[in-house]
């Protein structure tokens, strides 16, 4: 069928309109969806602010808890009775904080907030800190913990997030003296090996886990032991943080164990980098930045 001018300009015509139907009902959709997106930073950032300030308001007075404790104990040395009511005090205050520490941590991994700050590491001092601060715990279950380095006397000086390797060690610290038995041992052992990479292994000689779920305990919430008569108590959080923040840092880690015979977790780490014009140095997790040109 042949088509007149007519015709064809009308055609035309209705096509223009749509054509422009189409194009409005776009800009209301791009609108909306800028708006949309406005929104959702502005929450993000609403979380973010939150996170850091209720770990603030938290961390702050439990602090103070635990610092207030310790004073207690040092000035009460001879009252058994006040020494012990102080050293529960602190004990439950540091078991609440690590926890608390841990949902936070979860939270910013969630929230995708947890990039690495690179420091020189006194891994040695990192890990004599956590050892001692695990001791009290340790110690009511009556199991040793033992750091091995392989030269006491030098720093093992290495290239990475303090805060992040404090967290992994702490965590698989913690499932150490949980899991082992009274009268056990929990050992520490850091080094760097020959292709630069910091290892740090933890090993207990406790229940042990079986092969088929060496991969499920680093998944989030997951706890081999489930109900309200389970042995050991916990988040489920622990493992799959120090998996997440390995990761982070471009790390691996891994489990060797079986049933009865304990479990020994290897963390290894690649050396990171700084900028080049700043020398940055974290003792125990404290990080201070020195210019070159100062040092002059």
């Amino acid at each position: 069928m042949e088509l007149t001018d007519d015709v064809l300009m009308e055609l035309l015509a209705k096509r223009f309109v749509q054509s422009r139907k189409a194009l409005s009902s776009l800009s209301v959709l791009n609108l909306k969806l800028k708006e949309m997106n406005k929104r959702l930073k502005e929450s993000e950032s609403l979380k973010s602010n939150f996170l850091s300030n209720i770990r603030n308001e938290i961390n702050n007075p439990l602090n103070g808890i635990i610092g207030l404790a310790g004073e207690l104990i040092t000035i009460k040395q001879g009252d058994d009775e006040v020494v012990n009511v102080a050293s529960m005090i602190c004990s439950e205050a540091r078991n609440l904080d690590f926890k608390l520490r841990n949902i936070f941590v979860a939270a910013a991994l969630e929230a995708g907030e947890m990039d690495p700050d690179i420091a020189e590491v006194n891994v040695s001092s990192l890990l004599l800190d956590l050892a001692d601060s695990f001791r009290q715990v340790a110690l009511c279950k009556s199991v040793a913990i033992k750091l091995n380095l392989i030269d006491v006397d030098q720093p093992l000086l290495f290239l990475t997030d303090a805060d992040k390797l404090q967290t992994i060690i702490s965590n698989l610290l913690a499932n150490a003296v949980e899991f082992t038995p009274s009268g056990g041992e929990v050992s520490v052992f850091a080094a760097i090996d020959a292709d630069g990479q910091l290892k740090v292994t933890v090993r207990d000689n406790g229940i042990g886990i079986p092969e088929k779920d060496h991969k499920r305990i680093f998944d989030r919430f997951v706890q081999l032991e489930s109900g309200t008569t389970r042995s050991h108590l916990g988040q489920g959080l622990g493992l799959s943080i120090a998996r997440a923040l390995t990761d982070l840092l471009m790390g691996a880690i891994a489990v060797e164990s079986s049933p009865g015979k304990g479990a020994l977790f290897t963390v290894t780490l690649s050396s990171g980098s700084i900028a080049d014009n700043d020398h940055i140095f974290a003792e125990a997790g404290n990080l201070f930045l020195f210019d070159k040109m100062s040092k002059k």
